[in-house]
């Protein structure tokens, strides 16, 4: 029997409140998302679709854009759970005007996209954010899913760059005060369009941009290195290709969750056509055969975590002599695979990818 869930990104909305240099949405002269809001009715088809075609599904109700933009938020998390599917949240938490609503629906899991315990190493990374504004808001989201008793994990991801190691500790302490499990994981750059630029030119190519290039050269993991490393590392498929679904808020699907403007990204409209004959564009998808080539498809799950921990704790080192770094793998996340291995390993596989670009 297969327990790996196939898993659904779904962008509610077109857009994001704020403007980081590691996303595209930030970083990106251009608007390639459809600019209007899903409606639940479709999210509802969507749903149903999904769990007639491939049985054990989860839904992850972002990928580029913020969540808590769409109007109808709570409606939509209930939406997905009254079929028995298990609903994720990944959020700046900018905006708390839905926080009470949210903690209602009773979402499987929150998770808060962070990068600093002050403003002046969070204003860089997540740009146009206020950091006390979001510690204001974890406090108020936890204190409404604890008055409502319900199960909704909550959970940090701190992301990590050159500079902002001195704040991590300040961050975990607050964050777990508060009832949320905490993460740290190495930033990097998105979307796939840039890995390729850096893959084939180097990190200094003048196809990026300025600020391209100078967010890169504040990453903790050198993208490089980490590119040949991904490279070197031998897998048998893209667990991103055979096992999910990115999909925008009119339900096109993206051949993945890392394109963000290639010509050849759209697959075909998930509601119009059959799961087979998506999986078949996938699979015969140019984009796929470049980013294999170059081992994107390696770095972007993550996959060979410890020689990343490697590679980035020296570079920090390198910069910060004294700096003190715990491993990116929690001793909570690892105790609670034999429980939750389905989650977990998705989890793991998707941090990178769907969370490392300020999501």
């Amino acid at each position: 029997m297969n327990l790996v869930p196939f898993v659904f990104s779904v962008d509610l909305v077109g857009t994001c409140n704020l403007r980081c240099p590691t996303c595209p949405i930030g970083n990106t002269d251009s608007h390639f998302l459809p600019r209007g809001a899903m409606p639940v009715d479709k999210l509802e088809a969507i749903v149903k679709k999904a769990k007639s075609e491939l049985g054990l599904v989860s839904f992850y109700l972002y990928n580029w854009t913020e969540p808590f933009l769409y109007p109808r938020l709570g409606e939509a998390i209930r939406v997905v759970k009254r079929h028995g599917v298990a609903c994720h949240l990944s959020t700046n938490l900018n905006l708390g005007k839905r926080i009470e609503e949210v903690a209602e629906a009773a979402p499987d899991s929150i998770r808060i996209s962070i990068s600093g315990f002050n403003q002046e190493h969070y204003g860089l990374t997540h740009k146009e954010g206020n950091v006390e504004t979001v510690k204001q808001n974890m406090i108020l989201l936890s204190e409404a899913v604890a008055a409502r008793k319900n199960k909704t994990e909550l959970n940090v991801l701190f992301h990590r760059y050159l500079g902002n190691h001195g704040e991590e500790a300040e961050m975990k302490e607050f964050a777990e005060s508060h009832g949320y499990n905490f993460d740290a994981v190495w930033a990097y750059m998105m979307p796939l369009e840039k890995n390729f630029v850096i893959a084939e030119d180097g990190p200094d190519s003048d196809r990026l941009s300025d600020a391209d290039r100078a967010i890169v050269k504040k990453l903790a993991l050198p993208l490089e290195e980490a590119i040949t490393i991904s490279k070197n590392t031998r897998t048998k498929d893209c667990l991103l290709r055979a096992k999910q679904y990115a999909l925008d808020s009119d339900a096109n699907a993206a051949v993945c969750c890392a394109v963000y403007n290639s010509k050849d990204k759209n697959i075909g409209n998930f509601l119009e056509e059959s799961h087979e004959t998506l999986q078949r564009r996938k699979y015969r998808n140019p984009i796929c055969k470049t980013c294999m080539k170059h081992g994107l498809h390696v770095l972007a799950t993550y996959g060979p975590a410890k020689d990343f921990d490697r590679i980035a704790t020296r570079n920090v080192k390198l910069h910060y002599p004294d700096a003190v770094l715990a491993p990116t793998r929690p001793t909570h996340r690892v105790k609670r695979v034999a429980k939750l291995v389905v989650r977990s390993a998705w989890d793991l596989a998707r941090r990178s990818i769907f969370d490392t670009a300020a999501r």
